[in-house]
């Protein structure tokens, strides 16, 4: 399998694993912030801000009309000229819908049946000018493959949402504390990215470099919707069936998997769309084989610790009256890790103009999941939660299926990559359940299961794929301990 590495780049995998890294680190932020104010609010106050932002979230999709992903295929010596288009575009966009979405507000939170939705909607409706401010400047640091920048800006957002959240929960604020911590957040990524990203816009709209800007980027914003929807379906029905309360559980058991599986998934799409792009097409096929390989080895071992020590880590971060979100992480861990599983496919053919792949595989999911959870959401939000899941799941290995026609891998080299972190997980799994039996103590069952599940999969991996191992050492200390024994070593 040394083929695919060469493929991909190993400047691309180490930059993988590093943002996976240090996206990991600023969430594990997000995550403390979450718990403090976990703590300080009630699920109702959790379940009215997730109103809110589901819509902003659908709304989102439209936000820039895909115009600044597209600049990451654009042709080298078109990038500055549309950059300028692709900024004033967003703006304007970003205008529109803060307008609006402030202008809707009172029917969205007639639609919620809760009156108290639409001025937290109204508000947050300015993070549509604020992050359009800023995207483009995201989009060619994405195109550059610049980590640095984008660690920065993303843990500026991280820091500043979790401060001011905080204070302004501690200071009573209620849900108005969520809002304004999720503005001030987006205000301090932009700034960031202000400052580290070398462009400065001119507004304007250049007639010969809209078309095909718009053409890519308007696949992009098809597909972004049915995504949206797919993610958002479940917090409307249930906020709308269920209620805030049980919309602030069915949150916060998203949470966790949210932070630790599927930004596994942005981060490997952010790393491997431009670094796809850049492929001969005839290497297309083992780079996603590589990219899939180490998104397994990372995702497989989280997932599987967040389902068997979901308790205890509900419990000792969130609190026990957070204890009926337990069962909901463990089945919403399935749907996230079925996402990650179909990011290096779906990224290899957004790199290769294919999005059409994307779409006629998004619409029959988008019905499959809409249709599922309507039929279900009165039996609760684990039920909700299991319908996601299993259309994931199902589609995940669908998209595997394609992938290995569309991209010329083959069935049998998929798996070859696949089986082994799987074995390692399902092993990993066994001495988590000993220690839930036999420790008492939220605390202490997380401080002796953790490191003993994480030594169990290291070992077991090592065991089944030693070189998937090395490799992984290799590509993120390319210089290895030898290399600072050898540079220390007098010279003769």
């Amino acid at each position: 399998m040394g083929r695919p590495i060469s493929s991909l780049g190993t400047r691309t995998l180490r930059g993988m694993f590093w943002a996976y890294g240090s996206y990991v680190g600023g969430r594990a932020l997000v995550l403390v912030s979450v718990a403090i104010l976990a703590r300080l609010l009630s699920p109702a106050d959790f379940g009215l801000v997730a109103f809110a932002l589901t819509v902003t979230a659908l709304l989102d999709t439209v936000a820039d009309l895909g115009v600044s992903q597209a600049l990451i295929v654009a042709p080298e010596k078109d990038v500055n000229r549309r950059a300028n288009t692709a900024w004033t575009v967003s703006v304007l966009l970003g205008v529109v819908l803060a307008a609006l979405t402030a202008a809707l507000s009172p029917l969205a939170g007639l639609a919620f049946g809760r009156s108290d939705v639409a001025p937290l909607l109204a508000v947050l409706a300015l993070n549509f000018p604020l992050r359009a401010l800023g995207i483009t400047h995201f989009a060619l640091a994405q195109r550059a493959i610049d980590f640095r920048t984008r660690t920065v800006a993303e843990m500026a957002d991280v820091v500043v949402r979790g401060t001011t959240g905080v204070a302004l929960a501690f200071a009573g604020a209620g849900a108005w504390s969520l809002v304004a911590g999720y503005l001030a957040g987006t205000a301090a990524m932009t700034i960031a990215l202000w400052l580290l990203v070398p462009f400065r816009p001119r507004p304007r709209i250049e007639r010969a470099a809209l078309p095909g800007l718009l053409r890519f980027g308007g696949a992009i914003t098809v597909l972004d919707i049915l995504s949206a929807l797919i993610a958002n379906i479940d917090y409307v029905l249930i906020g709308r069936v269920l209620g805030a309360a049980d919309l602030g559980l069915y949150t916060l058991g998203f949470r966790l998997p949210e932070l630790l599986i599927m930004n596994l998934s942005v981060v490997a799409g952010l790393v491997l769309f431009p670094s796809f792009a850049g492929l001969d097409r005839r290497a297309m096929g083992d780079a996603f084989l590589t990219s899939l390989r180490y998104t397994l080895m990372v995702a497989v071992p989280v997932a599987v610790a967040l389902a068997v020590l979901a308790e205890p880590l509900v419990l000792t971060l969130f609190g026990d009256r957070w204890s009926a979100s337990v069962d909901v992480m463990q089945v919403l861990v399935l749907f996230s890790l079925a996402v990650a599983v179909g990011i290096p496919a779906g990224t290899a053919y957004k790199a290769s103009n294919r999005v059409d792949v994307l779409v006629k595989l998004g619409v029959p999911r988008a019905i499959l999941a809409v249709g599922s959870i309507v039929v279900f959401v009165s039996q609760g939000i684990v039920v909700v939660a299991a319908c996601q899941a299993a259309v994931a799941a199902l589609f995940s290995l669908i998209g595997l299926g394609l992938a290995s026609r569309l991209l010329g891998t083959g069935a049998g080299r998929i798996g070859a990559v696949t089986w082994p972190p799987l074995v390692a997980g399902a092993a990993m799994a066994a001495p988590g359940l000993v220690v839930l039996a036999m420790v008492d103590g939220s605390l202490a069952t997380l401080l002796a299961g953790a490191p003993a599940m994480a030594l169990v999969y290291a070992a077991t991996l090592w065991l089944v794929a030693p070189d998937a191992i090395r490799r992984l050492a290799r590509t993120a200390f390319p210089d290895g301990f030898s290399g600072r024994r050898e540079a220390a070593r007098p010279h003769p």
